[in-house]
């Protein structure tokens, strides 16, 4: 294994298994109090609480980094091509949520960082195929 396969299994596993924890996270407790957070972040967003946002985190970003996971560790057709767009799902889901929310954690640059990263893997790892 290279280290930019290693690197890609590392930065999406991490990656799926913290929104499927984040987001399984707002289901059971929409008030966010699982995750420290508080409705007032909410506030003139089309949110009241958190379980809109942690389906959606959940689902989109979670699952998908998960099919993501699946396919770098089979080694599957069209591995570069999941990996790339679970990652451009995750740099929207950031996008959005600063518009809606704002800036209020470190975590949103830092996860908007790493779907930058993810997309960078997975375009080296589509040119080491060819």
């Amino acid at each position: 294994m290279n280290w930019t396969r290693i690197s890609s299994i590392l930065i999406v596993g991490f990656t799926a298994f913290g929104a499927i924890y984040g987001g399984l996270s707002m289901v059971f407790k929409p008030s966010g109090s699982l995750l420290s957070l508080s409705t007032g972040l909410l506030d003139g967003s089309p949110f009241v609480d958190y379980l809109i946002p942690g389906i959606f985190l959940f689902i989109f970003v979670g699952l998908f980094h998960l099919a993501a996971l699946i396919y770098l560790l089979k080694k599957l057709p069209r591995t570069k091509e999941v990996m790339f767009a679970a990652a451009a799902v995750l740099a929207v889901w950031m996008v959005v949520q600063i518009i809606i929310i704002g800036y209020v954690f470190i975590l949103q640059i830092i996860f908007l960082v790493v779907a930058v990263v993810e997309m960078f893997l997975a375009v080296q790892l589509k040119k080491q195929q060819q």
